[in-house]
């Protein structure tokens, strides 16, 4: 099992370690939720059009964990769900797309609490398992996925209704992304969004008040610095055998908290991207191997849940793409006070470059 992975399943098991850490258990409420959802596939390339017709469908089971305490709730003024969810995805096309299987860590806080109708948002990261993969030959249309262990990202709006004690209906939007992390090309990436129709059953049911709402004390600026790393890979051709280098940088940003859940700021970013002195000798043109870039960044604090949206602009000249600007996205956990973990999405448009473990610490200035 190579480093990136270990290092993923490691991330796996933070949400459920911390859920079962600094709480007393009496306070938990088990959630066991089944799902059956509807996608879409997007993309903007041309050659990938025609399965745009496809149509993906999925059966998902989470088991999710709610600490029903004042601690848990000051985090965002409301409560938060963790867990992990398993799902199977048919890519409506099984001779090229095939089938998945994935597991994924969730972070959930509940955004809208009222008697019976809940909302809340996901996020969540895991492995897929695929069994249609890239081939020169046999699968040359499917440049989505090359690798058949490979990354899922999501992020959704969750909808519930409560029937009783113990069931509720639920209902998802959500945006899906499956790609292998950069590690070997063709690294296109999918993205399908999709609904999702279910039912939940709470295993210990409690009801769920709100608590008095904690005014956030500190409006100040602070210095957000994530860490980044992976292993990417250039695949063997007629004249090149197959080669394995590292990426690793830093991203600092500095953010202005504008209340408890949203964050707005400027930075930048470094990094030293091994497989572009690959490229560079494979195709005869000058490719950076380390690049700097400028951005403006987004934050949304919810609970221990942080998702960034960054737009730079390659400052560095030959970085190896057309276009000047790129797209970072961030989902990590807070798996200690102000410490960060999880993973960051590098994109050009709907082309995803690599996906890398990260870890962040936020310094309040």
């Amino acid at each position: 099992m190579g480093r990136p992975r270990q290092l993923l399943l490691s991330l796996l098991s933070l949400t459920a370690i911390n859920t079962y850490s600094q709480s007393n258990p009496s306070n938990f409420i088990y959630n066991l939720t089944a799902r059956f959802g509807y996608n879409s596939i997007w993309t903007g390339r041309e050659s990938l059009q025609p399965f745009t017709q496809d149509h993906p469908w999925s059966v998902q089971i989470d088991a999710g964990v709610l600490k029903n305490v004042q601690r848990a709730w000051n985090y965002c003024n409301c409560y938060s769900e963790n867990g992990l969810s398993l799902s199977y995805i048919n890519f409506a096309n099984l001779e090229k797309l095939g089938k998945a299987i994935t597991i994924a860590a969730f972070a959930e806080p509940y955004l809208v609490l009222r008697k019976r109708f809940h909302l809340s948002l996901r996020g969540s990261a895991g492995l897929a398992f695929l069994n249609k993969v890239y081939d020169s030959i046999s699968n040359k249309d499917n440049i989505f996925f090359s690798t058949k262990q490979s990354f899922i990202l999501g992020l959704g709006v969750n909808f519930s209704w409560r029937l009783n004690q113990n069931w509720k209906l639920a209902s998802s939007a959500q945006f899906n992304h499956i790609s292998n992390a950069g590690r070997k090309d063709p690294n296109e990436g999918m993205n399908f969004p999709g609904v999702t129709i279910g039912a939940t059953y709470a295993v210990n049911p409690k009801p769920l008040e709100r608590r008095t709402k904690e005014p956030l004390t500190s409006k100040t600026t602070g210095l957000v610095v994530h860490g980044f790393g992976n292993i990417r890979m250039a695949q063997a051709d007629a004249n090149w055998p197959e080669e394995k280098r590292v990426v690793i940088g830093a991203n600092v940003g500095l953010i202005k908290r504008l209340g408890r859940i949203v964050g707005i700021g400027v930075g930048g970013e470094y990094y030293y991207d091994g497989i572009n002195e690959v490229y560079q000798r494979r195709s005869g043109q000058t490719i950076q191997t380390s690049v700097g870039s400028v951005s403006i960044h987004n934050y949304l604090f919810f609970g221990k849940l942080l998702f960034g949206q960054q737009f730079a602009w390659y400052v560095t000249p030959n970085t190896g793409f057309q276009k000047n600007i790129y797209q970072r996205y961030i989902l990590e956990y807070e798996v200690k006070r102000n410490w960060y973990a999880g993973v960051t999405l590098k994109a050009h448009g709907d082309h995803s470059d690599y996906l890398a473990v990260s870890t962040g610490y936020f310094f309040k200035l």
